[in-house]
């Protein structure tokens, strides 16, 4: 398990940032998958940044969207254990999701894949 979700952090890390394709829902979708088994990604379907930035407002924000899916988030992102989702403000004004993995959030951004501390992490879900 471990190998097949670092090469997966690795191999996505390096992929282009593309909304629908390889953007912070789909990333970390495709690790979920990878990690639970569990496939999210037919859940949520966009194309392109302005179907994602209009679907996700009509949703109520990406946090709202995850709880929608995933259920109510947990009392703190300090209780995620390995597999499980976050959010966290990866840049001025963006709130991003991610995957949790050896005790750090991993996110991918417009323009680089990012790991941060939990701590930094605004919610958390667990993903069962």
């Amino acid at each position: 398990m471990d190998d097949k979700v670092k090469k997966l952090l690795n191999k996505l890390a390096d992929e282009k940032f593309e909304y629908g394709k390889n953007d912070c829902f789909t990333y970390t979708a495709r690790l979920v998958h990878t990690y639970h088994g569990i496939d999210y990604r037919h859940a949520h379907k966009y194309q392109g940044e302005k179907q994602a930035l209009a679907y996700m407002a009509q949703h109520g924000g990406i946090e709202a969207m995850i709880t929608g899916t995933l259920g109510y988030p947990l009392k703190s992102p300090l209780d995620c254990q390995d597999g499980d989702v976050v959010t966290a403000e990866v840049s001025k004004d963006q709130i991003a999701l991610g995957f949790v993995y050896n005790d750090r959030a991993n996110f991918k951004t417009e323009k680089r894949a990012v790991a941060v501390p939990l701590k930094r992490c605004r919610t958390g879900w667990r993903v069962k």
